[in-house]
């Protein structure tokens, strides 16, 4: 028996080759199809004050990574000389959730952070990030209506905690998705296209299940569930995050696929997420879930093992493509509430000089330098247009297999020990590879997930 464990989403430690790579290739590809709003170069008010402000920012980049956010913060002080940013990196986000716990207790927290929703969320648990809602809202510094819409679909409402009355607490900065992985060779030999729904799916790992290549190499992983619920209209908690929603008949009919494809052979457990991208890069799969993280990895494999390989990466396959979804994960800013706490306004231009770095990092012009650099995704529609004339050659491989609508992103949950309900999910997607009964499977996980949300006794 296969099994599989939990495990972060994102499958670097320092340079992101993420995400939305998918959304802003196809908004590049297929601009004549988008309503792309214009760029947004308008530079927000300086600080009134003629003192220097000093702010410092926290995050766990490494490599080319760290690099080029020391050269951004760089720049930033540039464009606004009274502020002085302090550039600490963490070694990981672990790490950085231990020593920003132990700041909050002893009220000496940075005044911004970059860090995964769930470490954000942990921190706002505790009442130490500041609701990003006013901020947002101020008529001199704020996000004008046309530069909240310029955000892709889905990313502001990342930043929104729902246990916590719904309140903004984070701007989104470096982010991934699940997509789906494709050898091209092995669906033109079984005379079939892209899967854009799961049927058509469904068909097609079947169809290319011959000789020594199978149709899909399963690797399980609790957030590419998440995807496939949200693809097929489901979702893993209720709206509240208090209770398990995804045993409903999108995680029924997820785990039926699952146990249909694996009895035919069409489907196979591989023993990790390494061998899985091995096979893929040796052609011996026709599919492969994975991240956009997984972009550069994967070619590099193919390019060690099997460079003639043909393949593509597209959206997750969907009950309705005129409508897609996908599962999102990675690094949001926030902004420490001690920020906001000095008496009679003692700290207000520290407010104004963290909000404005957080305001700047995701401008357009940042989120396309970022992701030029590091195959991030921009999380600017106006980014992306920035970077249409000069796309990462590695970019240009993700365009052919996707359609002309931008799917939505919908984040992992963040309640309060999630990487629990992870792991319920990819035992029991594991358990169900492995021959159990998905009904029971999905009783079982939903009971679980229940109990570590404090709902059942």
């Amino acid at each position: 028996m296969v099994t599989h464990h939990a495990s972060p989403l994102r499958l670097r430690s320092g340079q992101s080759f993420t995400v939305y790579c998918i959304l802003f290739i196809l908004g590049c590809v297929l601009a004549a199809c988008a309503n792309v709003p214009p760029p947004t170069n308008a530079q927000p008010p300086a600080p009134t004050t003629s003192n220097p402000v000093a702010i410092t920012l926290w995050h766990t980049q490494t490599d080319a990574s760290a690099a080029l956010l020391n050269t951004l913060a760089n720049d930033f002080q540039k464009a606004y000389p009274a502020i002085t940013v302090r550039v600490e990196s963490k070694a990981n986000e672990g790490d950085l959730l231990r020593q920003g716990l132990a700041a909050i207790a002893l009220n000496q927290t940075p005044d911004v952070v970059i860090a995964d929703a769930r470490t954000l969320a942990e921190f706002a648990r505790r009442g130490a990030l500041a609701n990003l809602d006013a901020l947002m809202n101020d008529p001199m510094q704020g996000l004008r209506d046309e530069e909240r819409a310029d955000f892709f679909p889905g990313f502001l409402d990342a930043g929104r905690f729902p246990e916590l009355k719904n309140q903004m607490f984070a701007l989104p900065f470096d982010q991934s998705a699940v997509v789906l992985y494709y050898n091209a060779d092995l669906l033109k030999a079984a005379k079939v296209g892209v899967p854009r729904t799961w049927e058509q799916f469904s068909n097609a790992a079947r169809a290319t299940t011959r000789g020594d290549a199978r149709g899909w190499a399963m690797s399980p992983h609790a957030t590419v569930f998440y995807a496939f619920l949200f693809s097929r209209g489901g979702s893993v908690l209720n709206d509240a995050q208090t209770q398990a929603q995804f045993s409903d008949d999108a995680g029924l009919k997820s785990l039926q696929l699952i146990v249909a494809l694996t009895k035919g052979g069409a489907a196979y457990l591989a023993d990790s997420a390494e061998s899985a991208r091995a096979d893929f890069a040796q052609g011996r799969t026709a599919f492969l879930f994975g991240t956009t993280d997984d972009l550069t990895p994967l070619a590099d494999a193919v390019a060690r093992t099997n460079s003639n390989l043909q393949w593509g990466v597209m959206n997750v396959p969907q009950n309705d493509p005129a409508r897609p979804f996908t599962a999102m994960a990675g690094a949001d800013i926030a902004i420490f509430k001690s920020v906001l706490s000095g008496a009679n306004g003692a700290n207000e231009a520290r407010v104004r000089a963290a909000w404005l770095l957080t305001r700047w990092l995701t401008a357009p012009e940042q989120s396309a330098r970022w992701s030029r650099a590091t195959l991030c995704v921009p999380v600017r529609f106006s980014a992306q247009t920035l970077l249409a004339a000069n796309s990462p050659p590695l970019f240009l491989r993700l365009r052919d297999g996707f359609g002309d609508v931008l799917p939505t992103a919908r984040v992992a949950p963040a309640a309060k020990d999630a990487g629990l309900i992870d792991a319920a999910i990819v035992e029991m997607w594991t358990s169900v590879a492995n021959g159990a009964d998905p009904n029971a499977a999905l009783k079982t996980a939903a009971a679980r997930v229940n109990r570590i949300l404090g709902n059942i006794p």
